[in-house]
């Protein structure tokens, strides 16, 4: 693989939340938010967030394995590990890192309904509408300008790959790193 290149170094995906995070709270004023992360590649966008809230937030991960069939049948979601915290009434913010088809948080969001919460949104790291694939929009997005290829660092990149943990999100040009799928 190519050396990556810096899309946006960890300044300034920090200043980046520390916008988002002050836009949410007076959103959100005087309500109790719980912050929901996709797992995996959301984990340090989770962590990072919930240590710019004051007063502090509740949060949770959600593992949604996601599976493309063969055919016509497009993709197969399955939730894999749920909630065990109650959403009754509350705002729910669900951290995804790479917002692209929406399938996968469409049917997170279908989920988490049954329990009846005060609301449910999207925050993206990355939000790429122009590939989604459902009607749904993230309400918060840190970034939308992405240049084409495979995203790493930041949490990011190919299961147990040395490139998730660059502290800055990069970009590997299509094609160059053999273990995407």
């Amino acid at each position: 693989m190519n050396t990556p290149r810096v899309v946006y170094t960890a300044d300034q995906i920090h200043r980046r939340l520390e916008e988002l995070v002050t836009e949410i709270s007076s959103d959100y004023e005087d309500k109790e938010i719980i912050l929901v992360g996709i797992l995996k590649g959301s984990a340090f966008f989770l962590v990072d967030m919930s240590r710019l809230f004051e007063p502090s937030v509740s949060v949770d991960f959600e593992f949604v394995d996601v599976t493309t069939a063969a055919g016509d049948r497009g993709e197969v979601v399955s939730l894999t590990f749920a909630t065990r915290i109650n959403v009754k009434d509350r705002h729910v913010l669900i951290l995804k890192d790479v917002f692209h088809s929406g399938v996968t948080e469409n049917y997170l969001i279908t989920h988490l309904s049954q329990q009846k919460p005060a609301s449910i949104e999207v925050v993206a790291l990355v939000d790429k509408p122009q590939l989604r694939s459902v009607n749904l929009s993230a309400r918060y997005a840190a970034f939308t300008d992405v240049p084409e290829g495979y995203l790493i660092g930041y949490g990011l990149g190919p299961s147990r790959s040395h490139h998730t943990n660059l502290p800055d999100l990069c970009v590997v040009a299509p094609g160059e790193d053999s273990a995407t799928s």
